[in-house]
């Protein structure tokens, strides 16, 4: 399992950061939301860490979160940003560490691994083992790859059909805005900044959807929308909301 140790929220800039976050770090008044999306990325994350299911999150020594990794997305300079969902209470992970004393010692690298009883899988061939370190047993990643390209027919043209249909870029990590409305719901914090960054009172409400959340939504201040380059630009390009929001 991934282990990262945070440090307080401090404020960074989003044109400047890979995931166009304004703030990372940990904040006791971030809301779960907050805290994975200004965290989730960018880290130096090894081999191994392709091979895990889940992270913590840490900080001042407590486990503030858990994460379930569906992959780990390549950003510049050698790091990489998780792709996943938070945990919630009753999922055997966080009822496990959430809340608890962080399970390794304190060490420089913010980035550590070990192994928990709770991180087990089944076997990526389908054939019903358990595994607690990887995807595969022993050999048996070669067998699931075989069995896919047989099911396309040669190697060749496997490797045809391959580079026919993957067109994935990796680099896209940006989060999309699909709408922004003057602020109604019921959240009472700016879910982008946390209640601790004394923000102003809440202008917007933003749903925003990404590969590790299909909506999401929040509750901004003024501040965000004026800065976060997403915002400005959704904004420019929908000037009926923008026009709903007022002099913001």
């Amino acid at each position: 399992m991934i282990h990262i140790t945070l440090g307080a929220m401090r404020y960074v800039n989003p044109r400047e950061d890979q995931l166009g976050r304004d703030h990372v770090g940990w904040d006791p008044n971030m809301g779960d939301e907050a805290l994975f999306r200004a965290n989730r990325g960018c880290w130096v994350l090894g081999e191994r860490a392709d091979r895990e299911q889940f992270a913590l999150l840490s900080s001042q020594g407590v486990v503030r979160q858990a994460i379930e990794i569906d992959r780990l997305a390549r950003v510049s300079g050698g790091r990489k940003a998780i792709e996943g969902r938070f945990l919630e209470a009753g999922h055997p992970v966080h009822d496990a560490y959430v809340g608890m004393p962080q399970p390794i010692e304190p060490v420089r690298n913010p980035v550590t691994y070990f192994e928990s009883p709770h991180a087990a899988r089944t076997c990526g061939c389908d054939c019903g083992a358990p595994v607690t370190l990887g995807w595969f047993l022993p050999g048996h990643d070669q067998k699931a790859l075989h069995d896919r390209v047989a099911k396309i027919g040669t190697v060749h043209q496997f490797i045809e059909w391959f580079d026919r249909t993957f067109t994935e870029d990796v680099r896209s990590m940006s989060s999309r805005i699909e709408s922004i409305v003057p602020h109604a719901n019921d959240k009472d914090a700016c879910s982008a900044h946390g209640a601790a960054a004394g923000c102003a009172s809440l202008t917007a409400d933003v749903v925003l959807s990404d590969t590790g959340s299909e909506r999401v939504e929040w509750a901004v201040c003024a501040r965000w929308l004026h800065e976060n380059p997403d915002a400005t630009a959704w904004l420019g390009a929908h000037p009926e909301a923008a026009a709903r929001l007022g002099a913001f």
